[in-house]
């Protein structure tokens, strides 16, 4: 039985358009309304921020420091399994970098230790990329979960990437009879990753398929893994990555780049067994995608025996009112914090918490039919 997970209060400071800010939240479902350009989606990348040490809108999280300020800060007060704690992020500005620090209790703690503690799956508009782009995003949609789910993936999968830019670097230099080291550490680490990755696909698809039915889309969706290097268990895979390595090494030295493994693989979602990038509208791939991060959170709270928080940032535009209001009525465990311009007709009432936002500022508000655009 899952036991609750959310976050009670939040302090803004410096973080993108919020100067200061006290934001005081609930359990259950959250709307942040307002206007484009008013802070919506910050708030919304805050809690990510707080919850994993990254940001889900960018690489460089030095971008998330307010023109002028040096520090971003972060606080939260999270309720977790019936008791309360405060977690922090701060992110300083150096040059055109950053650095960031996490806290749990006032104690600076490594991310490693931090992912999970308050999981978070967020849905965002370029989650239609992950449709239709690179191969990059798709890794990216499976190792955001996992990290959550497991510091033995978050090692091996680090270690992993560490591994590869030194065998890079020796691909690089032609130092083909230095290889053999860092061959069999990918080998070991990379059987680890792609094992971990195949289970979860298979469960992410097996819940996916239903919560596409539940958001009412037609026909059979489906995940499926396309790994580099395949194989059931670690052993088969160690097998097919040694045999991979040595078939393409004369040109790997030659283009100076690891051609195989996890940094390779690709997953691929199905509509009825045909390739979603090539079929559907825009309103079926947000329905898709949406299904995916219903999925990714019931996985992730199944593994972690606690409801993950849900993020909705900006998800429902391309679905009409009917499958916005089933949307927002599905998302009812658990915290979920969503954003629009205007809530859809009918979805007012049944103990949403509405926010309004303007120009970085946060208050409650009563709920209302009238779009703040109009």
């Amino acid at each position: 039985m899952k036991t609750a997970c959310w976050i009670r209060w939040v302090s803004l400071r410096g973080f993108r358009n919020y100067a200061r800010a006290d934001v005081a939240l609930r359990d259950g479902l959250t709307v942040l309304v307002g206007a484009n350009g008013q802070g919506k989606s910050n708030f919304l990348e805050a809690v990510y921020v707080v919850a994993t040490g990254r940001s889900y809108r960018t690489v460089r999280e030095v971008e998330v420091v307010a023109c002028g300020e040096a520090v971003a800060r972060v606080r939260a007060v999270v309720v977790r399994r019936g008791r309360e704690e405060e977690q922090e992020v701060v992110i300083h500005r150096a040059e055109d970098a950053g650095t960031v620090q996490m806290r749990v209790g006032g104690v600076e703690t490594p991310r490693s230790r931090v992912l999970g503690r308050v999981p978070v799956v967020v849905a965002a508009p370029w989650d239609l990329d992950v449709v239709r782009g690179a191969a990059v995003l798709r890794r990216r949609l499976l190792d955001a979960a996992l990290a959550q789910m497991s510091p033995a993936y978050y090692f091996a999968l680090h270690r992993y990437y560490r591994t590869l830019t030194q065998r890079n670097a020796a691909l690089r230099r032609r130092a083909g009879a230095h290889l053999e080291p860092w061959e069999a550490q990918m080998i070991a680490l990379g059987a680890r990753v792609v094992v971990r990755r195949r289970a979860y696909v298979a469960r992410l698809s097996m819940q996916a398929e239903g919560w596409f039915q539940r958001l009412g889309g037609t026909g059979a969706l489906r995940v499926r893994y396309r790994p580099s290097w395949a194989g059931a268990s670690e052993e088969d895979v160690a097998l097919v990555a040694r045999g991979e390595l040595t078939r393409r090494r004369a040109d790997e030295l030659r283009r100076g780049v690891t051609l195989s493994g996890p940094q390779r693989d690709d997953v691929e979602m199905l509509l009825d067994d045909v390739p979603l990038r090539t079929v559907g509208s825009l309103g079926q791939w947000r329905l898709a995608m949406l299904a995916v991060r219903f999925a990714e959170r019931e996985a992730l709270g199944d593994e972690l025996g606690v409801t993950p928080v849900l993020l909705l940032d900006d998800v429902l535009a391309e679905l009409d009112e009917a499958r916005q209001r089933r949307v927002l009525q599905l998302a009812d465990t658990g915290q979920v914090l969503a954003t629009t311009t205007a809530l859809p007709a009918g979805a007012g009432g049944n103990g949403i918490h509405v926010l309004r936002v303007a120009d970085g500022a946060v208050r409650e508000d009563a709920w209302s039919h009238r779009s703040v655009t109009s």
